[in-house]
């Protein structure tokens, strides 16, 4: 019989205490104490330091901002096949920094737009279509989200390494066609410089901060619930040291399932960019009718002069190429272009001015260039599939030395993009 019936005269105190009993036995299995504390960091230490091949985001960027890329990639395919995009973030070439995508034949090319993770880029590599497939590239280029141009890839950027036939100008761009028996073709592209995105990390820290608050207070909800299913507290101040218990908690195990986002930018933070020599390119895409010699003149004060030139060959064949003229580190007060040193006809897809890494840090527009001496029409025309505008100049039969001048609002983009680029 129980004791209680035995003694009906049980005094308050010990009923009061005995009702109080298992609620104070659950409370000690939430309550902190030191070994508890100590033993939660390390099993949270444990946690952190085990690999996390895929890293986690709980919480992503609402509003990244617009300095952060993409690759763009408009290009085709004469066989069904895959196409692979590796990217090297400081780690080296595998199969989780890629970019994956199947490819149908096509006459018509497409335009493939990805982005790309905020972290340094230090090499690209372009898997084609395999089995003598042939994927012809018109445009491959590293942009913003406005749009603008980070940096260009041409075709004199790409190097053959394994199991490729040719690597060839078209018309509009180059195709690359692996070797009748490839399983695993691919082309590496030369890399000046890094890709680094501006602000990546200040975006990566508000990424963990983000990712590791959301984190912790799902921990902390979920583990208030299960505190609260075996307890009630009796007064409000017993809340205190189980309820921050669970917070620790909380903010230690996200940190564990934050930890491959955390490692990473940690790892990002410290990459120092290499320091690029001073001075700006010029470079012009063109197709010309034939070979030529073309010369880029500038005064910096002291006239037009033999000196103060630079001189380029221009292949024979209506290939796609792009040409390099180094332009002087002093302000311009004039430039001029001689595109041929015979008669012909010369498309200029783009003009751009890029630096040592080639990044790109103006396009001018193709209404820069007016005509001088020789030119017997010069006309903006469209590209072929929907590549946009081209500036299409004919010399006169005659010619021997044709003339191209830029105009004035055009060397003061140029005076202030190197400028600019002089003081960063």
């Amino acid at each position: 019989m129980p004791a209680s019936k035995l003694d009906p005269a049980m005094s308050a105190e010990e009923s009061a205490s005995a009702a109080v009993e298992p609620q104070s036995a659950t409370l000690s299995a939430f309550h902190p104490t030191r070994w508890r504390l100590l033993f939660s960091v390390l099993l949270a230490v444990g946690g952190f330091i085990l690999p996390q091949e895929v890293p986690l985001v709980w919480y992503p960027l609402n509003e990244p901002g617009n300095d952060i890329l993409y690759l763009e990639l408009k290009c085709a395919s004469d066989k069904e096949g895959d196409v692979q995009i590796f990217y090297n973030l400081t780690n080296g070439i595998n199969q989780l920094d890629s970019i994956y995508f199947p490819i149908a034949p096509s006459q018509q090319t497409f335009t493939y737009t990805f982005p790309l993770p905020d972290a340094p880029i230090t090499e690209l590599r372009v898997d084609p279509v395999s089995l003598g497939g042939t994927l012809t590239i018109e445009r491959m280029r590293i942009i913003d989200r406005k749009g603008q141009e980070y940096r260009r890839f041409t075709y004199d950027h790409f190097r053959p390494q394994n199991q490729i036939a040719s690597i060839d100008r078209t018309e509009n761009g180059w195709s690359i066609t692996s070797m009748d028996d490839a399983t695993d073709p691919f082309t590496r592209i030369e890399m000046f410089s890094p890709i680094v995105a501006k602000d990546l990390n200040h975006r990566n820290l508000l990424r963990c901060l983000l990712s590791w608050g959301y984190l912790s207070l799902m921990l902390w909800i979920i583990l208030l619930a299960g505190l609260f299913t075996f307890w009630r507290p009796t007064e409000w101040r017993a809340l205190f040291p189980p309820v921050g218990f669970m917070a620790i908690l909380a903010l230690l195990f996200s940190a564990v399932g934050n930890r491959g986002l955390i490692k990473n930018s940690w790892h990002y933070s410290r990459f120092q960019e290499q320091q690029l020599p001073p001075g700006l390119n010029l470079e012009i895409d063109l197709n010309s009718s034939s070979a030529t010699h073309m010369d880029l003149f500038w005064d910096i004060g002291r006239g037009m002069n033999g000196d103060d030139l630079n001189r380029q060959f221009c292949f024979p064949g209506t290939g796609l190429q792009t040409v390099r003229f180094p332009l002087p580190k002093q302000p311009l007060k004039d430039l001029r272009y001689d595109p041929r040193d015979n008669a012909g006809v010369i498309t200029i897809h783009g003009i751009r001015l890029v630096d040592a890494g080639q990044r790109t840090h103006s396009v001018l527009p193709l209404e820069s260039l007016a005509s001088f001496r020789e030119i017997q029409s010069m006309n903006i025309v469209d590209l072929p599939n929907y590549l946009g505008k081209g500036l299409r100049l004919e010399t006169t039969l005659e010619a021997s030395d044709p003339i191209l001048g830029f105009t004035s609002t055009a060397v003061a983009q140029i005076n202030q993009t190197v400028a600019k680029a002089a003081a960063r």
